[in-house]
């Protein structure tokens, strides 16, 4: 396989990152500066693919709210269920799981598998302008003084809000899109590298507590998704329409929370989301193949 498409390839990209980190520690220093700017970097050219311009009209709305009903109502009532039953700085990560928005990639997985990706583009932006109230709601209801509220703020603006508005000016630079999808998972990958090396001793120590969170990261993803792919199947709803309902119903920013529980508490907060990044690229592969044969 050749270097850009190895490159190109999301889950490749991300297993390397996985393993790197597992292999070499990570960073030695600044893992937190390090992570904070790949995942801004990552935010502005996933953005950048954002136009809201496509997207208009009511169905739209009404799919906006349905989807964000659907991501921060069912998907983070079952995440922080589960977080329930780990002690309390596996708590903390799953509780900045459930906060966060959907993925980003949302969108180019609604393309793949062949859903209404307009609708998918507002959702997300909608989902986006939602967690900027949402999540230091939620984070500062469930954890309380243990988490700096100004510091939680300030992360927020600069991993959400400032993405947002470089990424419009990002988009008139019209990057290629195979270079901006190999920007983008390289981004990604120096992400997870940074967060796997900073949790080694925590994957490689407790056999128990990875295997539960993965059980846990499993039922959230796989479980939630295809809870949502039967039942709107039952319901007659086009395949078309169902993708990205399952994609918001199954996908939270992963790299958003593993990078705000470095920068607000400690690596080990991240490893539900460290964990749950795997789980999710192995859903992304099933569901492709899934969709492939799927009316």
């Amino acid at each position: 396989m050749r270097p850009k498409q190895v490159l190109e390839s999301y889950s490749i990209m991300m297993l390397l990152g996985l393993a790197l980190g597992m292999l070499s520690g990570g960073f030695p220093s600044h893992t937190k500066e390090i992570s904070m700017v790949s995942l801004a970097v990552l935010m502005t050219l996933s953005l950048s693919n954002v136009r809201l311009g496509e997207a208009r009209g009511r169905d739209h709305i009404e799919h906006s709210a349905r989807a964000l009903l659907i991501n921060y109502g069912l998907l983070t009532g079952i995440i922080l269920a589960i977080g329930l039953f780990f002690s309390r700085d596996y708590w903390w990560g799953w509780v900045l799981m459930a906060a966060a928005p959907s993925a980003i990639s949302v969108v180019p997985f609604t393309a793949v598998m062949g859903g209404q990706t307009t609708k998918a583009l507002f959702s997300t932006t909608v989902n986006y302008v939602a967690a900027l109230l949402l999540m230091p709601v939620i984070t500062l209801l469930l954890i309380g003084s243990s988490v700096s509220s100004e510091s939680l703020v300030i992360s927020l603006l600069l991993l959400i809000l400032l993405p947002m508005i470089v990424s419009r000016l990002v988009m008139r630079l019209r990057i290629d899109k195979s270079a901006n999808t190999m920007m983008i998972n390289l981004s990604f990958a120096v992400l997870i590298f940074a967060v796997t090396g900073a949790n080694r001793e925590a994957f490689l120590g407790d056999a128990f507590i990875v295997l539960a969170i993965a059980g846990g990261c499993v039922l959230r993803t796989f479980g939630t998704g295809m809870g949502t792919e039967v039942v709107l199947k039952r319901w007659g709803v086009p395949k078309a329409s169902r993708v990205p309902y399952v994609l918001f119903a199954s996908y939270k920013n992963l790299g958003l929370t593993a990078t705000l529980a470095i920068a607000l508490f400690q690596p080990v907060v991240a490893v539900p989301a460290t964990i749950g990044i795997v789980v999710e690229v192995m859903w992304v592969i099933f569901l492709v193949r899934y969709y492939r044969r799927t009316a």
